[in-house]
């Protein structure tokens, strides 16, 4: 059974603490191009190492294809109502023999405010819905923000590097 045939695949809306609204709606395989912006317009390299773990700008075509396929889970992408620029991108990925994985990237302007912990708090609604009670996630050491958030939900973090 596909575990991602369940679950709707509309949009939402959620609040940061800080109070920003927030339009949360599913990635298609035609948005690689705003997400590719998004990442070097705005993403600093440190911000998109933090969440890749490597040095990249952009993501390729067939590794989009992949991210956006329903098979392998939700890649979501995170603006702010009535506006087509990005703040965010987020991805719930399935795994065979460990809990789904959350991976979140938000943009440099917007870190600091919630925009992770209302997202992640999302995904984690998500993951539910889906029977997954615990999530898991990579993080550097060194990405203090993005351990305290896998923490506070509960989730199982790999270190990475």
């Amino acid at each position: 059974m596909n575990e991602c045939s369940e679950a709707p695949r509309e949009a939402a809306e959620v609040t940061t603490s800080a109070g920003h609204r927030l339009h949360i709606r599913h990635a298609t395989p035609g948005d690689l191009h705003l997400v590719n912006q998004f990442h070097a317009q705005d993403c600093s390299p440190a911000s998109r190492a933090a969440r890749y773990h490597a040095g990249r700008s952009r993501i390729r075509a067939s590794e989009w294809r992949n991210l956006t396929h329903p098979d392998k889970g939700y890649t979501v992408l995170v603006s702010v109502p009535g506006q087509d620029r990005l703040v965010g991108l987020a991805h719930l990925f399935w795994q065979k023999s460990a809990p789904p994985e959350v991976a979140i990237l938000v943009a440099d302007d917007w870190q600091g405010i919630g925009v992770g912990r209302a997202v992640a708090g999302w995904l984690v609604g998500l993951a539910t819905a889906h029977g997954h009670r615990v999530q898991q996630a990579y993080i550097v050491p060194q990405n203090v923000r993005a351990l305290r958030l896998a923490q506070h939900f509960g989730a199982v973090v790999d270190h990475v590097g």
